[in-house]
C-alpha cells in the first residue's frame, strides 16, 4: 500500500514561490509516484485564493494564468476525499479541514509548514492514535529517503 500524504497549502505555496526549493522537490516526488497526494475541495479552494492574492503574485512575478495552471497540475496529481467539515481537533478551523482530509484519505503524514499542526502535542498524539504523523518537508523528505541516490517509489 502506497504512503499517502496531505500537503498543507503553505507548502504547495512555497513550492510555487520557489521552484528549486525542498518544498519543490517533496511535491514532485509525490508527482512522480513515490507517493500518493490526498486532497479535499476545500484545501483546493483555499490554495486557489491563497496564489491568487497580489503579495503571492508580486513575490512569483506570477499571473492569474500561472496560478491557475499550477492548481491545474496539483488536481491532476491528487486523490480528492470528500469531507464534511465536521471535525473539531485543531484551534484553528481551516486545519480541522486538512486534518479530517488526512483521516478520511487514510493518510500516513500531513506535512506543513505550520507550527499549530507541527508543534501542539495533543493534536500530534490524536492523529498519531489514527496512524497519522505531523511532519514538516525536510523530515518527510528524509523519511522517505527522497534525497537519496536512486531515490523513487517508497510503498
Amino acid at each position: 500500500m502506497p504512503v499517502v500524504v496531505v500537503i498543507d497549502t503553505s507548502v504547495w505555496v512555497s513550492a510555487f514561490l520557489n521552484p528549486e526549493g525542498f518544498p519543490a522537490r517533496l511535491i514532485h516526488a509525490g508527482k512522480t509516484g513515490s507517493f500518493s497526494i490526498a486532497s479535499s475541495l476545500p484545501m483546493l479552494d483555499e490554495l486557489h485564493e491563497v496564489l491568487l492574492r497580489p503579495r503571492i503574485m508580486k513575490i512569483r512575478r506570477s499571473t492569474e494564468l500561472d496560478a491557475e495552471a499550477f492548481l491545474a497540475s496539483v488536481i491532476a496529481v491528487v486523490q480528492l476525499v470528500p469531507i464534511s467539515g465536521e471535525f473539531r481537533l485543531c484551534r484553528d478551523p481551516d486545519d480541522d479541514i486538512i486534518l479530517e482530509t488526512a483521516i478520511r484519505g487514510n493518510a500516513s503524514y500531513v506535512v506543513s509548514r505550520d507550527e499549530d499542526m507541527t508543534r501542539d502535542l495533543d493534536l500530534i498524539d490524536a492523529l498519531r492514535e489514527r496512524g497519522i504523523e505531523t511532519i514538516t518537508v525536510q523530515r518527510l523528505i528524509d523519511r522517505l529517503r527522497l534525497d537519496a541516490p536512486g531515490a523513487g517509489r517508497h510503498a
